[in-house]
């Protein structure tokens, strides 16, 4: 699921745990209407032709692929003012054990917005990248379409500025203060680098980590501008010794847009290692940036854009994994709800063990927003 370009769900406004009580306190329970459960989501079809050449084989031709979400969701807010809501994310393609794409419970106040769930953290959720209109350059599923003979992904720097790290979609807990003035400041709780589980945190992956994120917001005249931070950390898990490291990521994302155009762009560095900071052979140490601009006019828009990635990659092999992609793409708003859109994208992946690919793909897709 492409985050970079909207089509993530799960980018909310959450709360820490001692924000419960600022939202309920004083409050008189009242009666409200039964929370009620509505359906909505996205749903892209691709259709595209990539030529890969690769050390181990030739993955070249046609191929079609699908990516949505089917989110059931639902709020009540009561007489004080307070909403209560659930969303719960299920992907449309089989997905193994990870058909469910994110769940939460949120409670929602004049003092912010609390979130408990599967869900993003507040780095990732308050974060802004280079704009893309298409199939989206940053943390997408380019290697769907160009192999990567590497072993970096989007939990490092290699491919994301979204600092992952692993922990996407862990439970955790998130706060997002209201916006102030154009500013807006968030916090989550990560109890452990582990999903789809209720077992007590054992210690075994990564534990006790934190993210804060803050961005600011203003519109001035025709334009607006948006600026954002964030910081991911996260204690290593007992047991891997001086061979492992504590997960930690940064990163910065702006976007302007005035007359039509949106310049953009991001940078992260990260550190860690991977199975929850059990895989200490492999490590996330690296850095991206990406950079683009995008154009609107009527119903149609068109982007550029560009990523470059490095990771450590394998601990034990010298030199690190390296990762670039320029991205043309182009949309056009059918009706609503109803988009058609293409993309053409060359990438270079180059493993730390020698292996590389340079390959392009070409890709024309229907998007249904409902």
């Amino acid at each position: 699921m492409n985050r970079s370009t909207g089509s993530t769900y799960w980018r909310r406004i959450g709360a820490a745990t001692s924000a419960v009580a600022l939202l309920t306190v004083a409050m008189p329970a009242v009666a409200a209407e039964r929370l009620s459960i509505g359906v909505g989501g996205e749903y892209t079809q691709y259709f595209g032709f990539a030529d890969n050449e690769t050390d181990t084989g030739d993955f070249t031709g046609f191929d079609a692929k699908a990516d949505g979400v089917l989110t059931f969701g639902g709020e009540t807010t009561l007489d004080n003012g307070i909403s209560f809501g659930v969303d719960v994310g299920l992907k449309t393609e089989s997905a193994g054990d990870d058909q469910i794409d994110g769940t939460i419970m949120y409670i929602e106040a004049e003092a912010g917005r609390l979130e408990i769930g599967q869900t993003d953290s507040v780095a990732a959720v308050m974060h802004y990248s280079a704009p893309d209109v298409g199939f989206g350059i940053n943390d997408s599923d380019l290697s769907d379409w160009v192999v990567n003979p590497s072993g970096g992904d989007a939990d490092s720097a290699f491919q994301s500025t979204y600092l992952y790290l692993g922990e996407d979609q862990a439970t955790k807990v998130n706060y997002f203060t209201p916006r102030f003035a154009g500013i807006q400041l968030g916090v989550s709780y990560i109890p452990e680098f582990e999903r789809d589980s209720n077992a007590q945190p054992a210690g075994d992956t990564y534990r006790d980590g934190f993210a804060l994120g803050a961005n600011f917001v203003q519109e001035f005249g025709d334009g607006e501008v948006a600026i954002a931070a964030g910081y991911l950390f996260a204690e290593k898990p007992d047991g891997v010794g001086t061979a492992g490291s504590d997960a930690e990521g940064f990163s910065l994302g702006a976007n302007l847009t005035y007359a039509g155009f949106t310049v953009g762009g991001s940078f992260a560095t990260t550190d860690g290692n991977p199975g929850g900071g059990t895989d200490t052979a492999t490590s996330f140490d690296g850095d991206g940036f990406d950079i683009g601009v995008a154009y609107a006019f009527g119903d149609a828009s068109v982007s550029l854009s560009y990523y470059q990635g490095s990771v450590e990659d394998s601990v034990a092999t010298a030199g690190d994994s390296e990762h670039a992609t320029v991205m043309l793409s182009g949309a056009y708003d059918l009706g609503p709800g109803v988009t058609v859109l293409g993309s053409i994208f060359r990438s270079e992946f180059e493993a730390d063990g020698g292996d590389d690919n340079e390959g392009w793909a070409a890709l024309t897709g229907v998007t249904l927003e409902f």
